[in-house]
């Protein structure tokens, strides 16, 4: 399976969201429609159970320096409560998972994300059939507000590419492993 970056769909509600943001992809995966297409909501909750082992130690150090800037950070939480958290989750607008929030959705688009001082970030889960395969995407777009914001995503951006392709590739396994 191979993930390819693809273009922003303008007719997504991410491209919709934020206007005149400073950095965006879209990273996309193929599959043959085999049974049913997941939901938006199947894709956040897969992308959770997706992070590699090292993701999830470089999480838990943005989230301590962040918390030392006075940014904002996902509510600590145990690996069980986590689980039992997106066991429940629905994906209805104000549901949040960590720091995405579910901002909008439609039939084919969960749209997350948060604001900070610093800069805005939006995170769709998206799923679609076309062409009789399963497409998952998963698009990112990122607002700065302020130089900190930059130097930030300067430092963010090399591990966003390589993990987002990461975790989409680990996302569709589970994906068609549990539905």
């Amino acid at each position: 399976m191979d993930i390819i970056e693809v273009e922003l769909n303008n007719e997504l509600l991410i491209a919709r969201h934020i206007e005149d943001f400073d950095y965006c992809d879209v990273f996309q995966s193929t599959r043959e429609v085999v049974g049913e297409i997941p939901q938006p909501k199947d894709c956040m909750i897969a992308f959770f159970r997706s992070f590699p082992p090292l993701l999830t130690r470089l999480i838990i150090t943005r989230e301590i320096i962040a918390k030392k800037l006075g940014l904002k950070t996902a509510n600590e939480i145990t690996n069980d409560e986590r689980n039992k958290l997106l066991d429940r989750f629905e994906g209805n607008i104000g549901d949040s998972i960590a720091i995405f929030e579910v901002l909008e959705k439609n039939d084919i688009e969960l749209l997350t994300g948060q604001t900070d001082r610093h800069l805005d970030f939006n995170l769709s889960f998206i799923s679609y059939i076309k062409n009789n395969n399963s497409i998952i995407e998963l698009a990112t777009i990122v607002k700065f507000h302020n130089i900190f914001g930059k130097i930030y995503f300067f430092f963010v951006r090399p591990f966003h590419k390589l993990y987002m392709k990461k975790i989409l590739k680990r996302m569709t396994k589970y994906l068609e492993k549990n539905n």
